[in-house]
């Protein structure tokens, strides 16, 4: 094969790739507006195809005229602005201080161990004085006896 035949079949074979390039390149493109178009299409065909099945013809209405009707005129309004009171937020001012250790009430079965050795006392009242001085009770529920150990 002499060197005029080898560029030519050179020149066909890049001809040959560049065209098929090409062929593939517009094909790709075309893809994305296809699957659109699928994908729109496909919404109102399945609706007219039902549409056609159930035999129930659309009907196009309108919604019934509503008449306007006038606004609201201005007012003024008024208000009476009350202070807050000072002082009075009705909760427990921390912190808690327990003055008098003598005042705490106990359960009298106390709370038994869930392994059944041992009873410790239970709280059952707690007095305390906030930070304002005013008195606190705490109540604790009585406790409950853990079920026996086989």
């Amino acid at each position: 094969m002499s060197e005029t035949e080898r560029r030519a079949l050179g020149v066909a074979l890049e001809t040959n790739r560049r065209a098929s390039g090409a062929a593939m390149e517009l094909s790709r493109r075309a893809i994305g507006p296809a699957m659109e178009a699928e994908r729109r299409g496909s919404g109102t065909q399945i609706a007219d195809d039902i549409q056609r099945l159930g035999g129930v013809q659309r009907r196009s209405t309108t919604l019934s005229r509503i008449e306007r009707r006038g606004g609201i005129g201005g007012q003024t309004g008024s208000g009476v602005w009350a202070a807050p009171n000072v002082g009075t937020g009705g909760g427990i001012a921390s912190p808690l201080t327990e003055a008098d250790y003598t005042k705490r009430e106990y359960w009298p079965d106390g709370i038994l161990s869930s392994d059944g050795l041992f009873n410790m006392p239970a709280l059952k009242t707690l007095v305390m004085t906030d930070n304002d001085g005013a008195s606190v009770t705490v109540n604790f529920a009585k406790p409950v006896t853990p079920a026996k150990v086989p």
